[in-house]
């Protein structure tokens, strides 16, 4: 019979706990961790990321929340629009409005208590889109938006950053266009005279409404986007 060296001892030790857990995890036993979530039933999420399919303006935007949320160790599911479902924080990236569907969830989710992040994918799209997402935002969540803007077309150029200064203060480039919005009574980023992000209570929730893009700035792992994403869903 071989003997079973002290090194080999202390390794099978270290290892047996880790495979456990692995076992339980699987579905082969129950630990107490995982029977108290299954008889739970399903629980609201911290934070879905929804894909808006074909009417998501700016893949890259999409794809540079998920890698920002994961860069911030936020937990996230991911969900499309026909599959909405309750959650802490609802992260819409560069989205048409008028996609079947997202308005009246977007407002259902907010009164229900949800904070919505919508990222606007107007200043990308088709002008039948823009008319239509701009009399959404009007009729679902009173927002006044005014005509998208090229920021790099030929004239003045106006200030390259983006000043948040809620919910906290911070500077992040433009991204060529933007979906400037008049009236609001909580600004949370202007750039220049134009005022580009807010938010304002609905319901038990808050609608939060960007209308410069940053997703692509999370997807290039731009510290002050990162630190902004961070501080939103707080």
């Amino acid at each position: 019979m071989s003997v079973l060296s002290r090194r080999r001892f202390l390794e099978v030790s270290a290892a047996a706990p880790l495979a456990l857990r692995q076992y339980a995890r699987s579905g082969g036993a129950d630990g107490p961790a995982e029977a108290s979530q299954r008889s739970k039933g399903p629980e609201r999420s911290g934070c879905l990321l929804v894909d808006a399919g074909e009417h998501c303006a700016l893949p890259e935007s999409l794809a540079g929340f998920r890698r920002g949320l994961q860069a911030a160790s936020i937990p996230f599911e991911e969900a499309t629009v026909e599959a909405i479902r309750p959650a802490r924080f609802l992260v819409v990236p560069a989205a048409a409005l008028s996609a079947p569907g997202l308005a009246p969830a977007l407002g259902r989710a907010c009164r229900r208590g949800s904070t919505v992040l919508l990222e606007s994918g107007a200043a990308y799209s088709e002008p039948t889109v823009v008319a239509s997402d701009t009399e959404l935002a009007r009729r679902a969540f009173g927002l006044a938006l005014g005509a998208p803007v090229g920021l790099w077309s030929s004239g003045p150029r106006p200030p390259a950053y983006v000043r948040y200064h809620w919910p906290r203060t911070a500077m992040v480039r433009d991204f060529s266009r933007v979906v400037p919005i008049s009236g609001a009574d909580a600004v949370i980023a202007r750039l220049g005279g134009l005022t580009v992000a807010c938010r304002r209570p609905l319901g038990g929730g808050t609608f939060v409404f960007l209308g410069s893009p940053l997703g692509p700035h999370l997807g290039c792992g731009d510290p002050e986007s990162l630190l902004l994403l961070r501080a939103l869903l707080s």
